[in-house]
């Protein structure tokens, strides 16, 4: 029998591919603030991180200049961008099978509530989850670990019992801040070499590999 009762999932790489709309949205405030066409290079950079830590940090954007472009970024991601995006194959199935299982489900992800909320919805995943965990948008500098702590805190999970699953260093950096194991997978944005940098306990290549850490 599993030690683990919750599962926590990062959203953005690693239940959905949600770079379309990401990628479009960004395109679209780089362009519309005057910064030019954004490399694809500095575009996978965004993919994980809460948008103000990614425009400060890899882009050096001032605090005040952050806010705008995520307002800019968002003025097209809430009417388009969110609606751009595919569930990975094999992750209903996964779920399915979770819960099934008798796993509780939640969702920690820096993305806001909302968008994963509708996202879920759209995809016919949120019947999996029981605790829909992310940010919100007055609050953009909430942290991962913050984020992964109110999530298994409102599911009712401890650090014996509660498993993070993401594709970025983010995501095990959270876990990790917060108590408890990460299971990357390789079908996001992140790699082995990353993973492996920030200890991992568990790396799948497929959603269904879960099962095997599981056991």
């Amino acid at each position: 029998m599993s030690k683990f009762k919750y599962i926590l999932f990062d959203f953005d790489g690693t239940l959905v591919d949600s770079s379309e709309g990401i990628f479009k949205s960004l395109t679209y405030a780089f362009e519309k603030m005057g910064h030019g066409t954004p490399s694809e290079e500095l575009l996978r950079k965004f993919i994980g991180p809460p948008l103000h830590y990614s425009f400060t940090n890899f882009c050096g954007f001032s605090t005040e200049h952050a806010y705008e472009m995520t307002d800019k970024y968002r003025e097209r991601y809430k009417v388009k961008g969110y609606l751009e995006n595919r569930v990975y194959d094999g992750i209903p199935e996964m779920l399915e099978r979770l819960q099934n299982e008798g796993y509780i489900l939640g969702t920690a992800s820096s993305k806001p509530i909302k968008f994963i909320d509708d996202i879920c919805t759209q995809r016919d995943i949120k019947k999996y989850f029981s605790f829909i965990g992310g940010t919100q948008f007055d609050n953009i500098k909430e942290s991962k670990t913050l984020v992964i702590k109110n999530a298994m805190a409102s599911l009712g999970g401890n650090t014996d019992n509660t498993l993070m699953v993401g594709d970025r260093l983010f995501d095990i950096q959270g876990a990790h801040e917060a108590g408890i194991p990460c299971c990357a997978v390789l079908f996001g944005f992140g790699d082995r070499p990353e993973f492996e940098e920030y200890k991992a306990e568990y790396i799948i290549e497929k959603p269904c590999d879960i099962f095997d850490i599981l056991k």
